[in-house]
């Protein structure tokens, strides 16, 4: 859980982040240098020594409602269930509300650097903890005298930063009254501005660190979400490697549960958002039950003490096809056998989908066959498809209704696998 620095933290992350796209874009090219800040606005200088520079301010703070899992009867039941450890008070749950000012002594300086500032955050709608941390490392080396680095001096970084997991981050669009309001307390000149919410920030109360027997947890592991580690590649295979994100995520031993499988799985990198999992090769295609388990220590060893909820993990297989043989032709139809090499392989009792599509005509599903289930696991199965015309088609097979990938040329056309009949 996070710490009292959870709100300089955030602020710093956003002045960070700010403060880097500008050294990266040549938007300075037009304004000159820029000074970006977090200071209350009636500590900015106006008039004539005023300068090119973005302000974030956190100008309120409020109340994050959306934790209703911290209920005295959901901490009643959690210490029945955890008798190692003592009752805890719940972690304070806050929303950041930050006021982004443009200053400007020319024409267009401030409307050009509120645009530009709003298009970098637009774009960065989740602060990672990897964000955190390196926001974090920047502002306690830049300045060894300054706050933040004397704040952050005893405490270790990149456990802070995953203690404090994701924020996100966006826009807030206040009345013409909201705002009018806003900048009369601030008692300063009104600049262009936008509003933006940081949500949601927990603070911890002192003891939630300092429960018996070792155990810094304080309610079971939640799956959010089971994705691939980039963009590029969104569908996930046996062997590859997934990415679990969530909530408390990291216990004192923390282990992978796939399936019905007996045996524990151990992840490559734990955090307490994020969980990071090598696939075994032989993990079946199709839907897979995926749970986070946490062990603690006990006299005869393991012993499982939490568990996540069921998340659905999605494998999809691999194929690779040739023409078997041709076994009959007539004028205008054939009947083929094609051969279907998986991986990994099949079980016995899947359910197996042969999909054609002719390459002319992709929109088109030529043929839909439904294979027997096999009689052992297998990884070739020869499949009878008759009635087809001559021609290519792209194979597809869907092992328990998850399908195979089609493969992309470079101009964006989908090419392989596909099969030739003649």
């Amino acid at each position: 859980m996070s710490n009292a620095l959870s709100i300089v933290a955030v602020t710093a992350v956003l002045k960070d982040l700010l403060e880097n796209g500008l050294v990266n874009d040549s938007i300075t090219a037009s304004v000159g240098d820029v000074l970006v800040t977090a200071l209350p606005p009636d500590l900015i200088k106006v008039g004539t020594d005023e300068r090119s520079q973005l302000n974030f301010f956190l100008y309120h703070v409020t109340q994050n409602r959306n934790v209703d899992w911290v209920s005295p009867e959901f901490r009643s039941k959690h210490s029945r269930t955890n008798k190692t450890q003592r009752s805890l008070n719940p972690p304070l749950a806050l929303d950041l509300h930050y006021l982004l000012t443009a200053y400007g002594a020319k024409d267009f300086q401030a409307e050009l650097l509120l645009g530009y500032a709003m298009q970098l955050l637009h774009t960065t709608t989740v602060i990672t903890s990897e964000l955190i941390e390196n926001a974090l490392k920047n502002a306690s080396t830049s300045n060894t005298t300054s706050l933040i680095s004397q704040a952050l001096a005893g405490v270790s970084i990149p456990k802070l930063a995953e203690q404090i997991g994701q924020i996100k981050l966006s826009p807030e669009f206040l009345s013409m009254e909201d705002n009018s309001k806003i900048w009369s307390s601030l008692q300063t000149h009104y600049r262009p501005s936008a509003s933006y919410l940081a949500s949601m920030v927990l603070i911890d109360s002192h003891e939630s660190n300092q429960s018996e027997g070792g155990y810094t947890g304080w309610s079971e592991p939640t799956i959010e979400q089971v994705t691939t580690p980039t963009q590029t590649q969104s569908l996930i295979f046996a062997g590859s490697t997934v990415i679990i994100r969530g909530k408390r995520l990291r216990g004192d031993v923390t282990r992978i549960r796939l399936g019905n499988r007996e045996k524990l799985l151990v992840p490559e990198d734990i955090k307490e958002t994020q969980i990071s999992l090598k696939l075994p090769d032989d993990l079946s295609a199709g839907m897979q039950a995926i749970q986070v388990v946490h062990l603690t220590m006990g006299n005869g060893g393991h012993r499982e003490n939490l568990t996540s909820n069921v998340a659905a993990l999605i494998i999809h297989p691999k194929i690779s096809v040739s023409l078997h043989q041709v076994i009959d032709s007539s004028v205008d139809l054939r009947s083929v056998e094609i051969t279907v090499k998986f991986h990994p392989k099949l079980g016995k009792t899947q359910r197996v989908v042969l999909l054609l599509n002719e390459i002319s005509s992709l929109n088109n599903l030529a043929q839909s066959i439904v294979v027997p289930s096999p009689d052992e696991d297998t990884d070739v199965m020869n499949i009878v498809v008759n009635n087809i015309k001559p021609g290519n088609y792209l194979v597809r097979v869907q092992v328990d209704g998850v399908a195979s990938q089609l493969e992309m040329n470079q101009t964006g056309e989908y090419y392989s696998p596909q099969v030739t009949i003649p």
